[in-house]
């Protein structure tokens, strides 16, 4: 049994540990990690077993985009054991619905142009891959696809 609920400054070292097990070099610092959780202008939601013991999060921002309210998937994040069994599109799925109560409808992403596993899971939830190339946009010099979902057409 698995437990989403939204992340505290309580989170802080475990969501930051987990960031490093999940992306090394591209890990977001706990500094940010932190603003992140104290933002009003973000949603950290994170995936518990019932010993407390957090093995995933994903972290939502929102801005505005011409006027309108835009969500971003900023960061994903499920611990290796656990992956393939529902908890990602689960917490997918709980950020789309805060960004949904919070009057957003249109969700962005970048994923890197290499991670097809990665790509293929957000295709799954309804994302598509914009034209937009990022180039360079990870620290290893990597490009990134931009990939939206639109909730005002579903």
């Amino acid at each position: 049994m698995v437990n989403y609920c939204k992340a505290t400054l309580l989170d802080l070292f475990a969501l930051e540990q987990l960031e490093k097990d999940c992306f090394q070099a591209e890990a977001f610092s706990r500094r940010l990690i932190k603003n992140l959780l104290i933002n009003s202008k973000s949603a950290v939601f994170k995936a518990a077993e019932p010993t407390g013991k957090i093995i995933g999060n994903i972290i939502g921002t929102t801005k505005k985009e011409n006027s309108t309210s835009v969500g971003r998937i900023f960061s994903l994040c499920v611990l290796g054991q656990y992956r393939k069994i529902g908890i990602a599109s689960q917490l997918v799925k709980t950020l789309e619905e805060e960004f949904s109560s919070r009057g957003i409808k249109k969700v962005k992403l970048e994923v890197n142009t290499n991670n097809t596993g990665a790509q293929r899971f957000y295709k799954h939830c309804g994302y598509l891959k914009s034209p937009a190339v990022l180039h360079n946009y990870y620290r290893d010099g990597s490009d990134a696809h931009v990939m939206t979902k639109d909730f005002s057409r579903s």
